[in-house]
């Protein structure tokens, strides 16, 4: 199994269209996919459907049994844990790493959705991520953003480029672009990622692709 964290300490950056997008097309390239929410904020838990659900990373992280019929099977084929607002509150630095270390089924993928933040479970997913992948575009904001991830880890960090970027020089940049499009933005609010919203899509393609260039690095190609 391997871990991933999509991570930036920047917001609107696309970073839980990307981890929705990479558990989507991870799934259709046949890995057992396992989808994790760490944002206090929940943008993925909402966009996802399942707002208010009776357990979240919360609870399993603070010492409750996650059991298989506690995943969430989602129609995009990855299961998924709903996060909540009590995120912010203080976790044992080990319980992340357990948690995953117990998973009631087998995955090939773990994907982490982290805050845009230097929060706590930035911090947790951290330790246990075998590689951080962070999208950056051509702003000022999301070079910060970069550096400051780079900073916080000795962790191999990639960035996945959104459009053109120059910024080889910083850090790894992914061998694949993703392409900016307002499909992404008109399925912002649906249940569904653009991969199978607009299969067929130029975006659609590039999110694939470079998804599989994340599991050439993982070695799970």
């Amino acid at each position: 199994m391997k871990i991933i964290a999509i991570a930036s300490p920047a917001g609107g950056v696309g970073k839980t269209t990307l981890a929705h997008a990479i558990a989507v097309a991870a799934s259709e390239f046949g890995k057992k996919t396992l989808l994790i929410d760490l944002d206090p904020g929940s943008a993925l838990t909402f966009r996802l459907g399942l707002e208010n659900p009776r357990l979240t990373i919360t609870d399993y992280l603070s010492g409750s049994k996650l059991a298989a019929e506690n995943l969430s099977a989602t129609s995009e084929r990855f299961d998924f844990i709903a996060a909540d607002s009590r995120l912010t509150t203080n976790l044992d630095e080990g319980s992340l790493a357990i948690l995953l270390q117990n998973l009631p089924k087998d995955y090939d993928l773990v994907v982490l959705d982290v805050a845009p933040s230097l929060t706590q479970p930035l911090k947790l997913a951290l330790t246990v991520a075998d590689h951080i992948f962070t999208p950056i575009d051509a702003s000022l904001h999301s070079l910060r953003a970069l550096l400051q991830l780079r900073a916080l880890t000795n962790t191999q960090v990639t960035a996945i480029a959104r459009g053109e970027v120059n910024f080889a020089d910083v850090a790894p940049v992914l061998d694949v672009s993703l392409v900016r499009s307002t499909e992404i933005d008109e399925n912002a609010h649906q249940t569904r990622s653009v991969l199978t919203a607009a299969k067929d899509s130029d975006v659609a393609e590039s999110y694939r692709s470079a998804t599989y260039s994340i599991l050439e690095i993982l070695g799970l190609e």
